[in-house]
């Protein structure tokens, strides 16, 4: 089916797919799956995300798609029990539910195996699963489940060809590139009292650094730290900020190896480290506004959307000189630097803040930022679930001829 077909069939028949997500909170997969729920409105179709809900504070923004949340009891102690007990939680939820879509979306491997269970106690599905980074699992049980959640679905999206070529050498599937959107609105409309309130809340420090996604191996936050160690020598009133950490994964031996690094440090450098967790949505863009620079020398990424946030919100971004990164970014745009290097990653933040108001530089961030809109995100993602039921349709007519 050609594109214009495809898009003509849209027109015709209002489409409805089920967005699936592991948690209400804004980690990448999750506010991915906001966004696009919204461009996908935007597109003409009938949206409902499901969030498994664990601490009925709700989704972490509002949606012009439905939603639906899925209580989710506590974490249980065993990673064996968390994966049996979420794909429980879905999959009875959706039985007993009384929606049906023409598409189920996963953004993640426990909302995946919901939908499996679901499947196997007789749910028709198109089952499509979106993988935005693969993990590296130590535990057999979380090893499996992304496994089974890669290979049964009946196709494979990836967020960037640095994403392809993992699951093509990690699983022997072939996946198709959708790759990331940016909101250039919400960058650019910035709440005057949020951005006053955290702009007290700093007070006369400068350089901030911010650092997101918390303190876990692939966000090479260690190496974000000693980097920030040795910018803080030459400029000493420099503080660094790190945001997020929601995750179902257990990171406690980096977070030990982080800890204690952090206190080997001088009393000054340790001062000016804050971690302020899981911020709301709204205070994001204030935070990029209010910062100098964006520390994302990450070791393993699927794409690194704040890097391109950053970008539209005019702030200088250090991220790692490998894909995913240079696969949107160049030197015209960011400080690309050596991940395994704390030097190079210092010496790329002390050249990012004072380079921070070229304008030459922002104005090629901008540009970076526009080419990626979630309005074309939403087209790649129709044409494949068009192209997934075109195929469900050719299969059930070849069946019964």
């Amino acid at each position: 089916m050609t594109i214009r077909l495809a898009r003509e069939r849209r027109r015709r028949v209002r489409r409805r797919v089920g967005l699936f997500t592991y948690s209400t909170l804004p980690r990448g997969s999750v506010v991915h799956t906001a966004h696009l729920a919204d461009a996908l409105v935007d597109a003409g179709w009938e949206v409902t995300v499901h969030a498994l809900d664990k601490d009925g504070r709700g989704f972490f923004r509002s949606l012009s798609s439905n939603l639906r949340l899925v209580p989710a009891a506590p974490p249980p102690d065993s990673t064996a029990e968390l994966v049996r007990l979420r794909a429980e939680e879905l999959a009875r939820y959706l039985v007993e539910d009384d929606q049906t879509h023409d598409i189920h979306h996963a953004q993640d491997c426990l909302s995946t195996s919901g939908l499996l269970a679901a499947r196997a106690r007789g749910l028709a599905m198109r089952l499509v699963r979106t993988v935005h980074h693969v993990e590296r699992f130590d535990d057999p049980t979380l090893d499996d489940c992304q496994t089974r959640s890669i290979r049964r679905a009946d196709l494979c999206l990836s967020v960037s060809q640095a994403a392809r070529r993992d699951v093509r050498g990690t699983f022997g599937i072939e996946s198709v590139v959708v790759g990331n959107g940016v909101d250039l609105a919400r960058f650019r409309d910035v709440d005057p009292e949020r951005l006053s309130s955290w702009k007290a809340r700093l007070g006369s420090a400068a350089p901030l650094v911010l650092a997101m996604g918390g303190v876990e191996p692939r966000k090479n936050t260690l190496g974000t730290l000693q980097a920030f160690a040795r910018l803080h020598l030459a400029h000493p009133r420099a503080q660094l900020w790190i945001v997020g950490g929601a995750t179902v994964l257990d990171h406690g031996t980096y977070r030990r190896a982080f800890d204690d690094a952090r206190a080997r440090l001088p009393e000054p450098t340790r001062s000016a480290i804050s971690e302020l967790g899981v911020v709301a949505e709204p205070d994001v863009p204030a935070l990029f506004r209010l910062a100098h620079v964006l520390a994302m020398p990450s070791l393993h990424e699927g794409f690194g959307l704040c890097a391109l946030e950053a970008l539209a919100a005019g702030l200088p971004v250090v991220a790692s000189n490998q894909s995913p990164f240079t696969e949107f970014l160049d030197p015209s745009c960011a400080t690309l630097v050596d991940p395994a290097s704390p030097g190079d990653i210092a010496a790329g933040l002390a050249c990012a803040v004072a380079v921070a108001a070229s304008p030459e530089r922002r104005a090629a961030g901008l540009a970076c930022a526009v080419r990626h809109s979630w309005a074309r995100v939403a087209e790649r993602h129709l044409d494949q679930y068009e192209r997934t039921l075109a195929h469900a349709r050719d299969a059930l007519h070849g069946s019964l001829a």
